[in-house]
């Protein structure tokens, strides 16, 4: 069946330590210590994540790593959730319009980033000042060392030198807090984590200490020590009491005003800190010019581990002098930073909205106006669908207040299903596929693409990377694995991604393909992590429907886009998701019998071949609220967008640029849950380039 739509029918954790509140009354005349707010401490959210700070630091600190978050959802980043119509992709109530790129596996947090190590640059080195700011870590011992902490600074002074600490002293609950590893490297010890017992072990010339996230006992040696207060986490880092690391370590506490200083044992001698430098390919710049930098920043002893960069912008719109600033951090934790100026000429190369368009990385977004995009002709496509495509899709009801069955239907053949639900329950839940053969011999099930983002706090994040995921393992292709179930037995799928269980108000989205070799009941079902869930199948009720959100078996689940000529000769739009172009797929409730419409086509595969003209920008616009997602470009996963998500239609993000000839470009797209629709997929002439 075609169906054609013509125009005009108009989305390692650190370690950290805890010391008292610095109050008169607890050191004899601090003041003005402010407290934490309770908003910034971030409670772990998996059981997994303990194991983390195993890996922050080992030996000689190959940098700091932020904690997982469950299966790697991409961080979430807070914002105000947009607007939802009823094209909503399935999106539960609350949003993270910042959803960070998911692109790598697992990942939420990031490596800290590796710098150059070529000082041989022969570019053009601006005029500028440079200021140096070093820390010092580990050596060999002279005299006594001094540790300096201010309230409210991660920037510790270590024999008066700035050390970057892994944060900040913290108040929580009358108490200052202090990260264990920058404590434990700057004592000169060792830090490891039991991931049997879920300590964190610092060891030291005054002995071994284990301390447990929550705990104040500390075993030291075998025996049991009381801190003042529990070992806590907070950013990703635990904390225990300085006063109470005073007393473990025999170092001497005084107070002066806001600062806590501790003294012990000998003095060690600096490490030696990185040279921080960086160029830049010219002498000035006109406005709207390319800037191209180079970090040439080494260290003929040690690793750099970390870089930040302040003020380099990768183009200046505004005349004068800007200023750059590059710091790097050797494997010893010590720092220098280099700052000088890019000179900008009042001569423009390319306007902002010239710039964008030609440069904007692929993945990244830059600002449209909204308004202009409907001003772009429509283009008219046809639609063939999949046929033999079925499609499952599990989300409603969405939020899980209860053990039960969400979903279930028998089926062979090729199915691919997506579950999307939110812990609203105040007890942990697991979210399991299950498959059962009610035949009389045996049958098989046939893993292939298959994508999981959770456990995470935003549906948007866990439906950006379920969507990012399943489209990198759609591109590899083949059979992942391969489930041979006896006749009469049941078998869980994807186990290895769905084990970690769902805390309350954490979401997990999925999508995969399965081939069905015999008749086959998948279930999707709630259960406690601590029950089996193949044994409580049989007496788990089936959840009610929750009358906002889809669930049903449909078929037709890929859909060809097919587009006569070229496009992009001049502004076009092609627009996806709106039903009144693109119509949802039809089916049925298995569970009621009931009609069912997959509104906002989640899970729906569009695959299309496109001959774009030359010097043509494709890029992505949501209209109907925020989006985040991904989408295939000739066989590459972009994700919209990288970092961030589209927040309105005010923003557009970058799929692909073709070059100076006709290009044919094959694109993918599947509507991600937690997000909204319709999307218009963008066709503009890029601006002519200048030298």
């Amino acid at each position: 069946m075609k169906n054609v739509y013509e125009p005009g029918r108009k989305r390692l954790a650190a370690v950290m330590l805890a010391v008292p509140l610095l109050t008169a009354s607890s050191w004899g005349g601090v003041a003005g210590a402010e407290p934490v707010s309770g908003a910034a401490v971030q409670e772990k959210q998996s059981a997994a994540s303990a194991g983390a700070v195993a890996q922050e630091w080992q030996g000689t600190a190959s940098g700091e790593k932020a904690a997982q978050e469950g299966q790697g959802a991409a961080s979430g980043e807070k914002a105000a959730q947009e607007g939802q119509d009823a094209a909503s992709a399935g999106a539960a109530d609350q949003e993270d319009p910042s959803a960070a790129s998911v692109g790598q596996a697992a990942q939420d947090g990031q490596d800290a980033a590796s710098a150059g190590t070529d000082a041989s640059s022969d570019a053009v080195q601006p005029a500028g000042s440079s200021a140096g700011a070093e820390a010092l870590t580990q050596g060999t011992e002279t005299q006594g060392n001094k540790l300096v902490i201010s309230t409210g600074s991660a920037s510790y002074i270590f024999n008066g030198k700035p050390v970057a600490a892994a944060q900040k002293m913290m108040i929580r609950k009358g108490y200052s807090y202090v990260p264990v590893s920058t404590m434990a490297k700057l004592y000169g010890w060792g830090l490891s984590y039991d991931a049997k017992t879920k300590e964190a072990v610092v060891k030291g010339s005054e002995g071994e200490w284990r301390f447990k996230n929550g705990s104040s006992a500390v075993r030291k040696d075998g025996s049991t020590v009381r801190m003042d207060a529990p070992a806590t986490t907070y950013r990703g880092s635990m904390m225990v009491p300085v006063r109470s690391w005073a007393k473990l370590t025999g170092s001497s506490l005084a107070v002066t005003g806001n600062k806590v200083t501790l003294t012990w044992g000998k003095r060690l001698t600096a490490a030696s800190p990185p040279v921080a430098d960086f160029t830049t390919d010219k002498i000035e710049y006109r406005l709207g010019e390319p800037v191209v930098y180079r970090n040439t920043s080494h260290d003929p002893k040690y690793k750099i581990v970390k870089e930040t960069w302040k003020g380099n912008e990768p183009a200046f719109f505004t005349p004068g002098e800007h200023e750059v600033t590059l710091e790097v951090i050797n494997s010893e934790g010590v720092s220098a930073s280099v700052r000088k100026t890019v000179n900008v000429v009042d001569e423009w190369l390319y306007t902002k909205e010239q710039y964008d368009r030609l440069y904007t990385p692929m993945g990244n977004k830059f600002d449209i106006d909204g308004a202009s995009v409907l001003m772009m002709d429509e283009i008219s496509y046809s639609v063939t669908p999949d046929e033999s495509q079925q499609f499952i899709r599990s989300n409603s009801p969405e939020h899980l207040t209860e053990e039960g069955i969400a979903y279930e239907d028998t089926l062979t053949g090729n199915v691919r299903i997506n579950i999307h639900n939110q812990n609203r329950s105040k007890k942990d839940l697991n979210v399991y596929l299950i498959a059962t053969n009610p035949g009389n011999s045996a049958a098989s099930v046939k893993v292939g693409a298959a994508g999981i983002g959770g456990p995470a706090q935003y549906v948007s994040t866990s439906g950006k990377a379920a969507v990012t995921r399943y489209l990198e393992a759609l591109s590899s292709g083949g059979i992942s694995d391969t489930v041979h179930i006896p006749a009469g037995e049941s078998a869980v799928l994807l186990q290895e991604w769905t084990k970690l269980p769902l805390k309350p108000s954490q979401v997990r989205t999925i999508y995969a393909d399965l081939e069905l070799e015999g008749d086959i009941k998948l279930s999707v079902v709630a259960v406690d992590p601590s029950r089996d869930p193949v044994a409580a199948l049989k007496e788990l009720p089936v959840l009610p429907r929750d009358g906002k959100h889809v669930r049903g078996t449909f078929t037709g689940a890929d859909r060809e886009v097919q587009v006569d000529g070229v496009v992009g000769e001049s502004p076009q739009r092609l627009v996806l998701g709106d039903p009144s172009l693109d119509g949802y797929l039809e089916g049925v409730d298995a569970v009621t019998g009931e009609a069912e419409k997959n509104i906002g086509n989640t899970g729906v595969l569009y695959s299309m071949s496109l001959k774009v003209a030359p010097n043509t920008l494709v890029a992505l616009n949501a209209r109907g609220g925020h989006y985040a997602g991904a989408l295939l470009v000739n066989g590459e996963v972009v994700q919209m967008t990288s970092g961030s998500i589209l927040k309105n239609s005010s923003e557009a993000g970058v799929l692909y640029r073709t070059g100076a000839q006709e290009e044919t470009v094959r694109i993918g797209f599947i509507p991600a849950s937690g997000s909204n629709l319709p999307v218009h997929m963008l066709f503009m002439p890029l601006p002519e380039q200048h030298d």
